[in-house]
């Protein structure tokens, strides 16, 4: 699935946050939607003092620095990931958040006693667990029984004209789009998660992209997974970079469609984690 489970790929990926961070800034310059995903996200979560707090796969953590001010007081907030890279990066934006700890954590085997936790995130995670039934047992087993599960992903239509734009340079290209969503999408996460969860549901987030500048289109497309870099790689970046531009000669903008959300599970099935 282009690799994106494989651990070794992975690493590679997320070692340190500038490849996230190349494809959050296109969300940020060009997203229709102003209220923003970050702070979308947040919204959902039901946070209440005295809490504890598991985030696996936090990666920098830029959900909770934009909200660090909304978080309430006397809550337990552990940050963890399995790139210690990530991790380095979610302490540097979070310092200002007193409650904050940080593990480094497979969320196939997650070191806490059964129970340990009000709430569990993962987000835009899921699909990187080359053993998504492991992770989803675990983080039923480490809840509460009234604790709440969330775990954001995307749907099957997200950045599709993207993927056409790719595949039209090259068609051995894969985006990755397509993996991420059989893995862990929209479509097929909430089936997933009802093995572990008695209650699932689902939010949508509406947004596109409306991309008026050929970089940092470039540079997200270059940061993504799947076998992007492989074939966009030595003198095949120019090459690429002018069909990019010659995009926007062609069209001053390139509208692309958005499929985000986000899965909410409670009352976990603890016959299931056991």
């Amino acid at each position: 699935m282009s690799g994106i489970n494989d651990t070794n790929e992975m690493k590679k990926q997320y070692g340190t946050d500038q490849n996230l961070n190349s494809r959050i800034l296109l969300h940020r310059l060009f997203s229709t939607n102003k209220q923003g995903w970050g702070h979308w996200v947040f919204e959902n979560y039901r946070l209440e003092p005295g809490l504890s707090i598991l985030e696996l796969g936090c990666g920098n953590a830029g959900i909770w620095k934009a909200n660090a001010e909304k978080i309430p007081r006397g809550m337990r907030l552990v940050l963890s990931d399995f790139s210690p890279g990530m991790l380095d990066a979610a302490k540097a934006n979070t310092a200002a958040i007193d409650s904050a700890e940080y593990r480094v954590i497979d969320a196939q085997e997650i070191p806490f006693d059964s129970g340990a936790f009000d709430i569990v995130i993962a987000n835009h995670m899921l699909y990187h667990i080359p053993d998504i039934n492991k992770a989803l047992s675990e983080i039923s087993r480490i809840l509460k029984p009234d604790g709440i599960f969330y775990a954001t992903t995307l749907g099957k239509n997200n950045l599709r004209e993207i993927t056409d734009i790719l595949r039209d340079f090259d068609d051995r290209i894969d985006f990755a789009q397509d993996s991420v969503t059989e893995a862990f999408g929209l479509e097929t996460g909430g089936k997933k998660i009802g093995g572990y969860f008695n209650t699932v549901r689902v939010e949508r987030y509406p947004d596109s992209l409306h991309i008026t500048q050929a970089r940092p289109l470039v540079d997200y497309i270059l940061s993504s997974e799947g076998n992007v870099t492989e074939i966009i790689s030595g003198d095949n970046i120019p090459r690429f970079t002018q069909y990019i531009n010659d995009l926007f000669i062609k069209k001053p903008f390139i509208d692309v469609q958005k499929d985000a959300g986000i899965f909410i599970a409670t009352d976990p099935d603890t016959r299931q984690s056991q």
